[in-house]
């Protein structure tokens, strides 16, 4: 036991023995307290630990005897659990605080006892104390554990939890990965007299003074200190945090990390963060990590919780991906990477930690696309097969001629179609490059074999639009279906038109249905459902466009986009769908072309639709809004168009 522990030993024992009388002590217990400072500190004890005691001791005179036994049993327990049972000795009749059994009437505290106020706050909960366990952590492996709940944390009860909830932090493996959303570099260490204003720097000194005073007439608390190192002194203060100046002490040293402000023409700092010099620097003098944060949760304290998580647990997490891989791949160890993202060395750390996890992003998304591939070519489909020269035939109808980018697109749709898989297909193509036609080839090739097919479009103009150039396609071009063996369904629809609608898709006698989320709806029944047509494919939810494959048996499924995806992305985001690009337009189309004019160029603007009107053609004018709201400034249609009619196009 070191010497400064072995004599607070005997003075708690002889102040039990004599019934907390402040006497074991001449004067008192607290005057004692300089010269046990000083041996403390030659014993290299942790000097926030000689800060709790010392505060402790300092008002020991004026508790009373039941609250002086509390203060001390208190005390030890502290000691215990920051230097261990190791380094305390025991003597027989008594526990670890030496003091007799006979005088042990109040257990000690723990935390469903009152903490004393300077601990209350949650910026200020002793690092060394927040990961105890209150109860076992399971112990059938790192994955068990991680599922445990934080209230197995130490000053983590239900009621902290619950706070931590909105954040969607439910467990330990929960605080691992709620990652931090900036940083706050202070690495950077100054004297005080090199200190420029507006720059976020680190400076160490000693505290000159340290005082709390009233503002805001009695409201408030400011506590200021003037912290020197040699070469200056700076004013910090702090706002409405009056336990700083108990934790304070004159002559104490510091680390001091914030942003430099002026007030009347010095340099100060306000509301830095601190800590002792001696300790470990979790919140100064470094690459500080700032949490996303709800109410009652301060960054202090979340900051506290999060070191001792992420210290103990991040190196005990299996790193699933191979070294092969990781090497191949140019990625650190994931357990690296989670202390780096936490807690970084450095910014090139912070860096290769950022990098690994995005790429656990991808690559686990790869792997899941990939997997609902394999399941999905397990399957077994009906073959959809027609001739070359029925197809032949059907293109000839048609009153335009096709692009080879779309020949090769039905090509890739009628080997889907024929293989006894389901098709799963993503058709990406700008707008007016012919995907409906495409689409309609499959849609005819189901229905003319007596078997259904559904399009599903996320809004009702769209769906309205396929349902039109469609009904052209399928019976004025093609004569494969009958007008009323195709028909429109939507939200809007009347229910008694979707009551025969649905018993017409029951009965098999409509062939193709055309429609939005109404489509998905559990009285909407199929005969034989064999083609789904999904248009605007990511307007749809997963589920969204499951629940329509769900109306047949394993159906062909063809998904369409306008919008551009590029190649490597395509292939890791829809990598269970096989891919056709249609890069062509058809003849005759003229190319859309986009441009941004700002506020001040709105006159110009003006000037081309003058001049588009007066030439024959037409132009229109979109506003986020029909009316105005008062919760918003945007620009409505309605205003709009009245100041449109009498002041700039009349």
């Amino acid at each position: 036991m070191k010497p400064s522990i072995e004599k607070l030993q005997k003075f708690f024992k002889l102040e039990a023995d004599r019934g907390y009388d402040n006497k074991a002590v001449m004067g008192g217990l607290s005057q004692m307290l300089d010269g046990w400072i000083n041996e403390a500190r030659l014993d290299n004890l942790d000097e926030n630990l000689i800060q709790v005691i010392s505060s402790r001791l300092k008002d020991y005179d004026h508790l009373s005897e039941i609250s002086r036994k509390e203060t001390l049993l208190g005390l030890w327990a502290r000691i215990k659990r920051e230097l261990g049972s190791a380094e305390v000795q025991t003597e027989a009749g008594k526990d670890d605080s030496g003091i007799p059994k006979q005088h042990r009437s109040i257990p000690q505290p723990d935390e469903e006892h009152p903490i004393k106020e300077e601990e209350k706050s949650t910026d200020n909960i002793e690092l060394d104390t927040l990961t105890e366990e209150r109860k076992p952590i399971p112990s059938n492996g790192i994955k068990a554990a991680l599922d445990a709940n934080v209230t197995v944390l130490k000053r983590v009860g239900p009621r902290f939890a619950k706070t931590l909830e909105r954040l969607g932090i439910f467990t330990l493996g929960d605080m691992l990965n709620h990652f931090p959303r900036r940083y706050d570099d202070y690495s950077k260490l100054k004297p005080i007299n090199r200190l420029k204003y507006g720059e976020e720097v680190t400076i160490i000194g000693s505290v000159q003074s340290i005082s709390t005073r009233s503002i805001s007439g009695g409201k408030k608390k400011l506590s200021e200190a003037i912290i020197v190192d040699g070469s200056a002194a700076i004013r910090i203060t702090w706002f409405n945090q009056p336990w700083i100046a108990q934790r304070l002490k004159k002559g104490m040293q510091v680390v001091i990390s914030g942003r430099v402000e002026q007030y009347l023409g010095r340099l100060t700092m306000n509301n830095p963060e601190w800590e002792s010099l001696e300790q470990k620097h979790l919140h100064t003098n470094r690459i500080v990590p700032v949490y996303p944060l709800t109410a009652r949760i301060t960054q202090r304290w979340l900051r506290n919780l999060m070191f001792k998580i992420v210290t103990y647990w991040s190196p005990k997490v299996e790193d699933y991906i191979p070294e092969d891989i990781r090497k191949n791949a140019g990625i650190i160890a994931l357990p690296i990477a989670l202390r780096q993202i936490h807690f970084p060395d450095s910014w090139d750390l912070l860096e290769k930690a950022r990098y690994r996890l995005a790429f656990d992003e991808i690559f686990l998304l790869q792997l899941g696309v990939l997997q609902q591939k394999r399941a999905w070519q397990e399957l077994k489909a009906t073959r959809l097969e027609k001739t070359d020269e029925w197809f032949d035939a059907q293109i000839k109808k048609l009153p335009y001629e096709l692009t080879q980018a779309q020949l090769n697109a039905i090509k890739d749709i009628r080997n889907d179609l024929n293989s006894g898989k389901p098709m799963n297909r993503l058709l990406q193509g700008d707008v007016g490059s012919g995907k409906t036609i495409v689409a309609a080839m499959g849609i005819a090739t189901a229905t003319s074999l007596d078997f259904q097919a559904a399009v599903m479009a996320p809004t009702s103009i769209l769906a309205e639009q396929h349902y039109s150039n469609l009904l052209q396609i399928l019976t004025e071009d093609n004569d494969i279906l009958q007008p009323e063996e195709i028909r429109l369904m939507m939200g809007s629809t009347t229910e008694l038109e979707k009551n025969e609608i649905r018993e017409d898709l029951r009965s098999g006698k409509i062939k193709l249905v055309i429609g939005t989320h109404a489509l998905i709806e559990d009285p909407v029944e199929f005969n034989n459902l064999q083609l789904v047509v999904i248009d605007e494919q990511h307007r749809f939810g997963v589920k969204q466009r499951a629940a329509l494959r769900s109306k047949g048996t394993n159906p062909h499924l063809l998904v369409m986009t306008a919008t551009p995806i590029p190649r490597s992305l395509a292939l890791t985001i829809y990598g269970d769908l096989d891919i056709s690009v249609m890069d062509e337009m058809p003849p005759g189309r003229m190319d859309v072309e986009t441009f941004i004019l700002y506020p001040r160029e709105r006159e110009r603007a003006y000037r081309l639709i003058h001049n588009q009107v007066e030439a024959g053609y037409q132009a229109f004018l979109i506003y986020p809004l029909v009316e105005e709201t008062e919760k918003s400034e945007e620009k409505a249609a309605t205003d709009e168009q009245v100041r449109s009619q009498e002041k700039i196009f009349q």
